[in-house]
C-alpha cells in the first residue's frame, strides 16, 4: 500500500499542471500579490508598532526603528505571498514537486558553483571598467546595495534579515523572475525572448534607487547566471533558488564580517 501511494504521488507530481503547453494563468496573481503585501504589510506593521507605542509611552528606536519594522514588514510579507502561492496549488502536489526538483540540484552543484565563480569575475571585471566612466556616471556600490548596508546597523536584526534575504527573497524572485517570465510566459513569447526580459526585468527591479544607469550591469550578470542555470537545468527552479541563495548567502556573510 505504501509503495502504491509513493508511486501515485511521484505520478502526480511528474504530470503536474506546469507540463502543459498552455500558460498556468492562475500563477500570474503571484504578481499583485507580491506588490499589494510587500507595499501594504510594512505600512499596516508602522502603523500598529506607532499606534502601540503611541498609547504606552514606549520609545525605543534601537530595536523598533524604521529599518526594523520595515524588515520584519518584509518578513511577514515574504510569509504571506508563499503562502498565497501554495493556497493557489494546494491540489497541484506542490510539496511533492518541489522535493522532486530538491533531488535534483546535486546533479548541478558544479554548474552552480562555476557559475558563481564566473558573475563575481565578470562582476569585478564590470567594476574595473566603471572607473573610466565620466565621474557623474561613476559610483563605489549600487544604491541597492548601499541601502542593504543600512539594515544590518542594527544587529538584533540579523536573524530576520538572514530568513528573509537568504531564505525567502531567493524563493519569490525566482519564482517570479524565472518561473513566471521564463517558464509561463515563455509559452507565449518564446523561451529566448522570455530569457532576455527575465534579465532586464530582474535588473530593473534593483535599480529603482540607482544614482547611475550603468548600476544596472551587475545585475544583468546575475539575473544571466540565473537564466542561465534555469535553462541548463531543464528549468528547474531548485536549481536558481540554490544559486540565488548561495549569491545572497555569501553576499549576507561578506557584509556581516565588514561592519
Amino acid at each position: 500500500m505504501t509503495e502504491h501511494l509513493n508511486h501515485s504521488t511521484v505520478n502526480h507530481a511528474h504530470s503536474s499542471i506546469w507540463r502543459s503547453k498552455h500558460i498556468v494563468k492562475k500563477d500570474f496573481w503571484l504578481i499583485p500579490i507580491y506588490l499589494i503585501a510587500s507595499n501594504v504589510i510594512p505600512i499596516i506593521l508602522f502603523a500598529l508598532v506607532f499606534g502601540i507605542f503611541f498609547m504606552f509611552g514606549y520609545n525605543n528606536k534601537r530595536f523598533i526603528s524604521d529599518e526594523s519594522i520595515l524588515i520584519i514588514g518584509s518578513v511577514i510579507a515574504e510569509i504571506i505571498i508563499l503562502l498565497s502561492f501554495y493556497s493557489m496549488h494546494i491540489r497541484d502536489h506542490l510539496i511533492p514537486l518541489a522535493i522532486k526538483r530538491m533531488r535534483v540540484v546535486r546533479k548541478f552543484i558544479l554548474t552552480i558553483i562555476l557559475t558563481y565563480i564566473v558573475s563575481l569575475v565578470m562582476i569585478s571585471l564590470y567594476d574595473w571598467l566603471i572607473q573610466f566612466l565620466p565621474p557623474s556616471l561613476q559610483y563605489s556600490e549600487t544604491q541597492n546595495q548601499q541601502l542593504l548596508e543600512k539594515m544590518f546597523e542594527n544587529k538584533l536584526m540579523l536573524p530576520f534579515l538572514f530568513i528573509d534575504i537568504v531564505i525567502l527573497t531567493p524563493i519569490i524572485e525566482e519564482l517570479l523572475f524565472r518561473h513566471l517570465i521564463i517558464h509561463e510566459l515563455g509559452k507565449k513569447i518564446t523561451y529566448t525572448v522570455a530569457t532576455i526580459l527575465s534579465v532586464i526585468l530582474f535588473a530593473g527591479a534593483h535599480m529603482l534607487s540607482a544614482s547611475s544607469p550603468f548600476e544596472m550591469g551587475s545585475y544583468i550578470i546575475i539575473a544571466a547566471g540565473l537564466a542561465f542555470v534555469y535553462i541548463k537545468s531543464g528549468m528547474n527552479l531548485a536549481v536558481s533558488i540554490s544559486l540565488h541563495i548561495l549569491n545572497n548567502l555569501i553576499s549576507f556573510i561578506g557584509i556581516v564580517l565588514t561592519q
